[in-house]
């Protein structure tokens, strides 16, 4: 009966070269089918390399037989099989040696945790759990080691070349759960995460880079919370503080329903809007919210009552449009009209109008540069989203780390292919 070399089965499970590989053995799986067990070992001269910095060690003792879970062959699980001795690193102390088919402190072999950090990152953690054959539990920390293999292997150059970043927050939990995202404007990728959100979590971005990489961002952009203001000023004072047209608009919008609900609850204290009743006043949120030019003729409708009905209401309808209208305009006429809209709102006697009035005028030098700019934090948003579908999809990450491994990998920019494809 023929039988299949040394050499040929290295191949064929795609080993590293660097390894020996004897005749394999086949057995009943404890959890039902088949199990191939190949026992292997690192060759002579890589036996005895510290698992933490790959250098040679002095033999310690040896550890017990171990086996790591490697990718199906067929329908059978494939395990890998060594005695790992343990060596005394100068650096390190007493550690297991490190193995060239596993990553340290991993029961699977690298091309395994490859294949279930690709199919993390498109099908839910149950469905990779059950296709191979693992814990669920399992999933997010294999997508952790695997991120943090890739983001190693780009060392220190993760930050360079960067010229326009954004910055922004996003709940990853309910309870304001949030998390801060820095991506790169200009690939389109995010470069950094982190749990919380504030100027202190965004310092912790800037101090990870080298002076270099600090002088070469150019644009920084996101809403106008000031943390990033006082961020940027310290660590990148010749970048660009650029604000975000969407937030700008949602700072009026945010105030006129404020104002609308003002509006509503005076008109129930007053009774002048029936408990129960059909209230037009309330029903109009989401025609106050709207572009002018996306109104369905029943917004409209409530429009026309609010004008006739509401003067109130109706001039921060007008004040909101007025705006958004005015971040369409070249940004030297934008300027003339900005100051103009911040005059006009902080005189016009309506409460949130008014703080936003002199909001405009106080950051009017930077929504111009906006403007000039052409920028926006419309791939930020963007990515977002891709990181709150990425959340669904991981349903079930309680580790955040992980879960940040597992965002990185999908939006990172990192080389995640899957083994054996180029």
């Amino acid at each position: 009966m023929p039988t299949i070399s040394a050499g040929a089965l290295k191949r064929m499970l795609s080993l590293p070269s660097n390894i020996v590989v004897r005749k394999p053995r086949i057995g009943e799986d404890p959890h039902g089918g088949t199990v191939v067990t190949v026992p292997v070992r690192p060759y002579a001269n890589d036996m005895d390399r510290c698992a933490k910095c790959g250098r040679h060690g002095r033999p310690y003792d040896w550890l017990g037989t171990r086996r790591w879970r490697h990718l199906d062959l067929g329908c059978a699980r494939l395990l890998l099989e060594y005695a790992p001795p343990r060596v005394a690193c100068r650096e390190h102390g007493v550690t297991v040696a490190m193995v060239p088919w596993a990553r340290r402190k991993s029961a699977y072999t690298r091309d395994f945790e490859q294949q279930v950090a690709w199919l993390s990152v498109h099908a839910p953690r149950s469905a990779v759990s059950a296709l191979m054959r693992i814990d669920w539990k399992s999933v997010g920390p294999v997508c952790k080691r695997v991120a943090d293999d890739l983001r190693a292997e780009q060392g220190g150059g993760l930050f360079d070349g960067l010229r326009s970043i954004g910055v922004d927050e996003t709940s990853y939990r309910k309870g304001h759960r949030y998390m801060t995202v820095v991506v790169d404007h200009d690939r389109g990728r995010v470069v950094w995460m982190h749990e919380g959100h504030g100027e202190g979590v965004f310092r912790l971005f800037f101090e990870t880079l080298t002076e270099a990489q600090r002088a070469s961002i150019r644009v920084v952009t996101g809403d106008g919370a000031r943390w990033i203001d006082s961020c940027v000023g310290e660590f990148c004072p010749q970048a660009e503080r650029i604000l975000d047209g969407f937030h700008i608009v949602s700072w009026a919008t945010d105030a006129l329903d404020k104002v609308r609900t003002m509006v509503w609850r005076e008109a129930r204290r007053t009774g002048e809007a029936r408990k129960g009743a059909k209230d037009p006043i309330k029903g109009a949120r989401w025609a106050l919210l709207k572009n002018e030019s996306d109104l369905t003729a029943g917004q409209k409708a409530r429009l026309e009552y609010i004008a006739g009905t509401n003067g109130t209401l109706w001039r921060a309808y007008k004040l909101k449009e007025e705006l958004r209208m005015i971040l369409r305009q070249p940004a030297d006429e934008a300027r003339v009209l900005l100051l103009r809209w911040s005059g006009k709102a902080a005189s016009s006697g309506i409460d949130p109008f008014t703080g936003l009035g002199e909001k405009i005028g106080r950051r009017c030098e930077d929504i111009v540069r906006t403007i000039r700019s052409g920028l926006s934090n419309a791939r930020l948003e963007a990515v977002n989203n891709k990181i709150k579908t990425t959340i669904k999809i991981g349903y079930g990450y309680r580790n955040l780390d992980n879960l940040i491994a597992l965002v990185m990998l999908k939006c990172g920019g990192l080389d995640l292919t899957l083994p054996g494809h180029q």
